[in-house]
C-alpha cells in the first residue's frame, strides 16, 4: 500500500493509521519558514486561483514532502500534484488539521488540476 508516496506493508491492508503516514512525511523534514502556493486549474489549462497553505498544518508539510521527494519534473518552480495524492493529504488534513484546512481539503477533493511550489 501506497500512502503519499511512502510504501508500507501489505499485512496492514487499506487500514494504515494516520498517525504512521504522518510519522514518515515529518521524518527528517524540515519545513520551518517554507511557504506553500498550490495553483488550481482546469484541465484546459485555465488557471482557477493560487492558494496559500497554511504553515505547520499537516497539509503543509506532506506538500513540502511531496514537492522534495516526488520524481514528478519541476516546470517553472511548479510541481504537477497527482489526484492520489491530494486526496490522501486531504483525507488527513481533515482528520488532524480540523477547521484550518477545510476549505483546502474542499477544494483537494474536486476534479481540478494542482501545481505546487515550495519556497
Amino acid at each position: 500500500m501506497f500512502i503519499c508516496g511512502y510504501h508500507f506493508p501489505a499485512d496492514m491492508g487499506n487500514d494504515v493509521s494516520f498517525d504512521k503516514v504522518i510519522e514518515k512525511v515529518e521524518d527528517g523534514l524540515d519545513a520551518a519558514g517554507k511557504t506553500v502556493t498550490l495553483t488550481s486549474e482546469t484541465r484546459e489549462g485555465k488557471k482557477l486561483e493560487e492558494i496559500a497553505v497554511e504553515e505547520g498544518s499537516f497539509a503543509h508539510k506532506a506538500l513540502i514532502d511531496y514537492f522534495n521527494s516526488t520524481e514528478v519534473k519541476e516546470k517553472d518552480g511548479f510541481k504537477m500534484l497527482y489526484y492520489t495524492n491530494k486526496y490522501q493529504i486531504s483525507e488527513i488534513s481533515k482528520s488532524v488539521d480540523g477547521d484550518s484546512t477545510k476549505d483546502l481539503c474542499k477544494k483537494l477533493d474536486d476534479m481540478n488540476l494542482y501545481r505546487v511550489k515550495v519556497a
